[in-house]
């Protein structure tokens, strides 16, 4: 474990928090990703108290070995043991801050450390006592890396309070492990914490917990090293069965598809939103590049439609055939008290646009009602009820194999639904979490999109309503700045490619640029997460999840099976 000894002194200017210097006193005294304590006085009469940071970087210089000698080097000659006096040592430390005694909160120290002050590592003990939680109002996420395992691991924990409503960003590189830690953070938000979480899957990594109708936990729980964690998973696998059984657990909503029944063992309930609930500003979301006399057209159906059918929830069939064979219908009735305009766009090619444009979304989407449907979506069935004694959910919407404007379609119908029922003066909903997995095709940065504006509107106000959401994307500088901008916990993974690292630290002031410089070098299921949920910026080995996750790459050569050229 790491050392409480005397490390090195203290160099140079101590005014910068995110830059100081220590000399080291030999080259075994500390590794970069460290943690270090150093003795610090704020006032003056105070009691000493320690500042934690963590080394990000060591350098090691030795005269006799210097560039400068060029070629020369190779034949320098020196006696045994009298390296040492000429190699010079250093750590750049990263302060964390102190441990506010009054209010337990971890604070930047305003007065400069002293110069010389000695650094000395840090034991169990210490940062276990520096990183205490809340084991009822927090999760455990993982074990802080280099402490993950043994009598020495340090649990880390996200508080659910601050995690659920203010938004997390979860942003790595393929492959790094970002929907393996979503899942984690997830299922313990349902099956420990009786939460609803709402999860827009578009390649059904997700639903694969639910295969064939049935709960899918992961093998080799039992063998889990952290005994701790081992237990924790047992306990979620009892809830969530538990909950299963209560109406709660693990649903799965997909379009209206035989496909999906199939893989589902018909366990799966079937998308049917109401067309008629949506308002000329949305209905241009869905048609983006809608002109003024397409959006007069529609408008006009829309008007005949809820004549002839006065009750909701209606056929969206009906609509359809008002823009295609009955439009004569529309045109000629006295009482929609049609406009010049009106009869003009019905007259030309206007409509026959509308029509193929709006056939075109629902045939992609499968997703809306229809008399063929038993029920229209119930969004208080979906999220739950406020105030009521609901069993926790996780809700799976499996959108794989459509194409990225019907999930666009999807998502920002259900994502506006949700947020307006939560919103509801005498009948919100429950606090739900909502999940955007490949976040950068929901709430993109450029270019069309019609669910962007509603994630943003949750960004903005969702908290107020008990609305907080999870943004995953492997491409960060892809995402909506704004979105991005809103969301108070930040776990970044691996990523390496330099555009991506330039919007990170853009768009969040959570992390430095030494931390920046550390992801590329992130083993698969580490994480460095920072923000409002956890005390102070962390690397973290990310736990075991419970649920089956289906995001693996595939094991290609065992797909290919034998017969491989030797």
């Amino acid at each position: 474990m790491p050392s409480t000894e005397y490390l090195g002194r203290l160099v140079g200017n101590t005014g910068r928090p995110n830059d100081l210097k220590a000399a080291l006193r030999g080259s075994f005294a500390a590794r970069r990703g460290e943690f270090v304590r150093i003795p610090h006085r704020e006032r003056e009469g105070e009691r000493e108290t320690d500042c934690l940071g963590r080394i990000t970087g060591v350098s090691r210089n030795n005269v006799l070995f210097s560039q400068d000698l060029g070629e020369g080097v190779s034949e320098v000659n020196v006696l045994p043991g009298s390296l040492a006096s000429g190699e010079t040592l250093y750590g750049t430390i990263e302060l964390i801050g102190f441990k506010d005694p009054n209010t337990s909160e971890i604070r930047l120290p305003r007065r400069p450390l002293d110069p010389g002050a000695r650094v000395y590592g840090v034991d169990f003990d210490f940062l276990r006592g520096f990183y205490q939680f809340n084991e009822e109002t927090s999760i455990h996420i993982g074990n802080l890396v280099g402490y993950e395992t043994g009598a020495q691991t340090v649990p880390i924990y996200l508080d659910v309070n601050t995690l659920a409503t203010e938004h997390v960003a979860i942003l790595a590189m393929t492959g790094s492990g970002k929907s393996y830690t979503v899942g984690r953070i997830i299922e313990r938000l349902v099956a420990q914490m009786n939460g609803t979480v709402i999860v827009f899957d578009p390649h059904g990594e997700y639903g694969k917990a639910f295969s064939r109708g049935q709960l899918q936990f992961n093998e080799g729980l039992d063998t889990v090293q952290d005994g701790r964690d081992r237990e924790m998973l047992q306990r979620i696998v009892q809830n969530l069965t538990r909950l299963q059984g209560m109406g709660g657990g693990l649903k799965i909503y997909t379009p209206q598809d035989e496909a999906f029944d199939a893989k589902y063992s018909d366990a799966n309930t079937r998308l049917a939103l109401q067309f008629d609930q949506l308002d000329m500003e949305d209905l241009g979301g869905i048609l983006p590049g809608i002109s003024e006399p397409q959006m007069r057209v529609l408008d006009a159906a829309f008007r005949k439609w809820r004549k002839e059918e006065p009750e909701s929830p209606r056929d969206v069939n009906t609509l359809v055939d008002l823009l295609g064979r009955r439009l004569d219908e529309v045109k000629n009735d006295p009482e929609l008290n049609l406009s010049a305009e009106e009869q003009k766009a019905l007259s030309a090619r206007s409509a026959a646009i509308v029509g193929i444009r709006l056939r075109r979304v629902l045939g992609e989407a499968k997703s809306f009602y229809t008399r063929a449907s038993r029920l229209p979506t119930d969004i208080y069935r979906l999220v739950g009820r406020r105030n009521a004694q609901e069993p926790g959910r996780l809700v799976i919407v499996d959108l794989q194999g459509l194409s990225d404007e019907a999930r666009q379609i999807i998502v920002g119908l259900l994502s506006s639904e949700i947020l307006a029922a939560a919103s509801s003066k005498t009948d919100p909903t429950r606090p739900c979490f909502i999940v955007y997995e490949e976040g950068h095709n929901f709430a993109p940065a450029d270019g069309a999109s019609i669910s962007r504006s509603v994630i943003k509107k949750i960004a903005a106000e969702g908290r107020k309503f008990g609305v907080g959401f999870a943004i995953i994307s492997q491409r960060p500088s892809k995402l909506d700045a704004d979105v991005t901008s809103q969301c108070n916990t930040l776990i970044t993974m691996r990523i390496k490619n330099p555009e991506d690292q330039r919007f990170i630290i853009k768009s969040t002031e959570q992390l430095s640029q030494a931390d920046i410089d550390e992801l590329p070098a992130l083993s698969t299921g580490e994480a460095l997460i920072s923000g409002r949920s956890i005390p102070a910026p962390l690397l973290v080995r990310i736990g075991t999840k419970a649920l089956l996750h289906g995001g693996e790459s595939p094991r290609i050569l065992d797909e290919w099976g034998p017969g491989r050229l030797l």
